[in-house]
């Protein structure tokens, strides 16, 4: 079981970090790799947590994750229908253009 767990924390490092990250817990005095690397994931919470909190008081932010939008009054209405606005071909100007064509080529023709 502690092989497994060792292959899972340390799958992409290199056999000399491996052997490196081990011959450093057992310096310290921990039970193997996985309490060497809690000890690294809790300093590095600690150290994102304490920029967090200098931040914080900065930019005004906030810990405070609490629901605060009022959802009582939402309510999802269907969207309005779309409207074709493209021009209609009806015929009618073409007629009228024709119409006034022959108009002038008529009384060109008179003359």
């Amino acid at each position: 079981m502690i092989e497994k767990l060792t292959a899972s924390i340390t799958f992409k490092c290199t056999d000399e970090e491996k052997i490196k990250l081990e011959r450093i817990a057992r310096s310290r005095k921990l039970n193997g790799l996985s309490e060497l690397m809690r000890l690294a994931g809790i300093d590095i919470i600690q150290e994102v947590e304490e920029m967090l909190k200098s931040l914080q008081a900065e930019f005004d932010l906030t810990i405070d994750t609490a629901d605060t939008r009022n959802t009582n009054d939402f309510e999802l209405m269907p969207s309005p229908p779309i409207r074709d606005v493209t021009p209609k071909n009806t015929g009618a100007k073409k007629a009228q253009l024709c119409d006034q064509l022959s108009l002038i080529c008529h009384s060109n023709a008179k003359q």
